[in-house]
């Protein structure tokens, strides 16, 4: 895995967002914002989710944005729970808010992929560790327990401005959500990204995150 570090002017960006939270009295989160601008990025480079598997390369269809969100658990504090935005790509920006809003709401306890890791989480550490190795060989394992492509967001109140974070990578491609930074009065989004250089060259990765930094200005 070969890391990445940019900051994106999203000053226009911010500005929409406020703008429909106001008029419409909808959270529009940033989270989502970045969800569906990754979607449309990966769509327009496909690289950036095919895996190896054997001596082949898969590429699927559909792509499945796996990320964490933040939860209130009944008791009151907060845990960050595993979601998984599937076929992200037939999503609009709109569909894609909404999910997630409903998934922040929602118990998930039930849910079949939540209660399969909770019970992966309580096997013995080989188990858990030929498991992984397994999914990590396996992309069509890893698509049906997580996706095939990793978004991350570490932004939270109270955390300075300028971070970035290295984000764990299993999938070909991770992107990590960091601060905002001001920059003579422009906001900038702080991100990186973790990529499987064995997959993708420098001039995908190049052109990928151009189409990602120019989808996050234009909004």
């Amino acid at each position: 895995t070969v890391y990445g570090f940019i900051e994106v002017d999203v000053t226009r960006a911010m500005a929409l967002i406020a703008q429909y939270r106001r008029e419409l009295r909808v959270p529009v989160t940033q989270h989502a914002f970045v969800a569906y601008c990754l979607t449309q990025a990966v769509h327009k480079h496909p690289m950036m989710h095919t895996f190896r598997h054997g001596k082949s390369l898969v590429r699927f269809d559909d792509i499945d944005i796996a990320t964490a969100i933040d939860r209130r658990m009944p008791d009151g504090h907060r845990m960050a729970v595993g979601y998984t935005f599937r076929a992200a790509q037939a999503k609009s920006l709109a569909a894609i808010n909404w999910e997630l809003r409903a998934a922040t709401n929602t118990d998930l306890s039930q849910d079949p992929l939540v209660k399969l890791r909770r019970r992966f989480a309580r096997l013995p550490w080989f188990v858990r560790s030929l498991f992984a190795w397994r999914m990590r060989n396996n992309p069509h394992l890893l698509k049906r327990i997580n996706g095939t492509v990793g978004l991350t967001n570490l932004q939270s109140p109270g955390v300075p401005g300028t971070f970035w974070a290295l984000p764990p990578n299993v999938f070909t491609c991770t992107v990590a959500i960091g601060g905002i930074a001001e920059r003579e009065g422009r906001k900038m989004l702080c991100l990186a990204a973790g990529v499987d250089h064995a997959i993708t060259d420098g001039l995908t990765l190049s052109r990928f995150t151009a189409s990602f930094g120019a989808l996050l200005q234009t909004a």
